[in-house]
């Protein structure tokens, strides 16, 4: 890690590549400012937050995770009220880059050879689908940086046993949980982790399992002031939003194609008025919330075979070689997924089939890969989701290549 040079190259080409990209994407785009709907609410979020109004989108007051929002909230002490969106673009564009150099510091934290480190942020660096999601205002982008920041002191506290390591030990339990302030889908992976590895190291289980109690304790400890909050607002506990129904009716409903298609929040909701004509808007956001959940929970009862081949399709949608987006799916996009997505994907296969005769600090390269699949293939499914599991496999990818070169120079 001693060649700054080469690092700091590595950060200057990744921003050059996404600063591009941000440009051609406005392009494209025209006069639309946000391609994605979800990319308004973060951005009336973070208005609200700039200007000490209550944090709500219409008459949702716990839509949305407020980490994100934050973010974008500065843009509109700057820039006044109407910041240009090409900011909050360029925001995510630095975020993308120092994700790149963050998954570099992971390998060399992880195997200490900056070669390999440097293969992986390059990987990284042109991966198609993280370049795309530091363009666009989404989470993804914080997301994935705290993410790998999370995973990157989880493994320097296992590389200091037996000494524990409170120190990494807290900050990735900060990193964790502001990856969920930011994606609250995040919110179970450290207990997912420790057992799972727990399950598949069962004779060295209690590093494993004393770092998963500090991390959840951290993380609730962070988590307390959001959940403070909620209870204000809707009168119950609400550990992090209340479109945890929405989003699961979204993936197991009678007419669920594993997209998203959030037109039945309407029709659930008037349904709600009509019953209960006097109910406040605070108590219509958690009714609403616990009946499409039920409903969800209901349909995949009685239709399990649905539920089934539902599964398989948002599998398919999440792994896809190709965009699901009609369209962003065509032949030059096509091409260009499958070309960086299927080597990477391949070769981070055999890197997690090698990581098995290792222990649970390479097992973190993967263990995102299965939770996110786990998610998606419940909630609605994309591949912009598997850009945190691919981010992860860049390493792996990087360890078997410069595997092979060594063996082959050896010959």
């Amino acid at each position: 890690m001693k060649n700054y040079r080469s690092w700091f190259f590595l950060f200057l080409v990744a921003l050059l590549i996404r600063t591009g990209a941000a440009g051609y994407w406005e392009y494209r785009v025209g006069t639309e400012r946000f391609y994605f709907g979800d990319s308004d609410t973060y951005w009336k979020l973070g208005q609200n937050i700039a200007t000490g109004k209550p944090y709500s989108y219409g008459n949702m007051a716990i839509h949305r995770m407020p980490g994100y929002p934050v973010l974008l909230s500065p843009l509109f002490l700057v820039f006044g009220e109407h910041p240009p969106v090409r900011a909050a673009r360029f925001e995510n564009v630095v975020i993308g880059s120092l994700t790149v150099l963050a998954v570099a510091w992971l390998a060399w934290i992880l195997f200490h050879d900056s070669v390999l480190a440097l293969t992986a942020g390059w990987i990284t660096a042109f991966e198609p689908l993280n370049i795309m999601m530091s363009v666009l205002v989404l989470s993804e982008a914080p997301f994935c940086l705290f993410l790998v920041l999370h995973l990157g002191y989880w493994v320097k506290a296992f590389k200091s046993l037996p000494k524990t390591n409170w120190g990494s030990l807290f900050l990735s339990g900060l990193f964790a949980a502001t990856a969920i302030y930011c994606r609250p889908s995040w919110l179970y992976f450290i207990p997912f982790a420790v057992v799972l590895g727990t399950i598949l190291s069962l004779r060295n289980y209690k590093p494993i399992l004393k770092s998963g109690v500090v991390l959840f304790a951290v993380c609730t400890l962070c988590l307390i002031p959001w959940w403070i909050r909620n209870y204000y607002v809707s009168g119950h506990f609400v550990s992090t939003t209340l479109q945890v129904g929405a989003g699961l009716y979204d993936g197991l409903n009678p007419k669920a194609t594993g997209a998203s298609d959030m037109k039945f929040v309407e029709e659930f909701r008037n349904a709600e008025i009509i019953l209960f004509p006097e109910v406040t808007e605070n108590t219509l956001e958690y009714q609403l919330n616990r009946k499409m959940r039920q409903a969800a929970i209901h349909w995949a009862w009685k239709h399990p075979d649905l539920a089934w081949k539902l599964a398989k399709t948002k599998f398919f949608r999440l792994w896809n070689f190709r965009p699901n987006e009609p369209s962003l799916s065509g032949s030059a996009a096509t091409t260009i997924v499958f070309c960086t997505y299927c080597p990477v994907l391949v070769l981070g296969m055999i890197g997690v089939i090698r990581s098995m005769f290792y222990d649970f600090q390479v097992w973190l390269l993967w263990i995102p890969a299965v939770y996110i699949t786990g998610l998606h293939i419940i909630f609605v499914s994309s591949i912009r989701y598997r850009v945190p599991a691919m981010i992860c496999f860049s390493i792996l990818a990087a360890w078997v290549i410069l595997d092979v070169i060594k063996k082959f120079r050896k010959f």
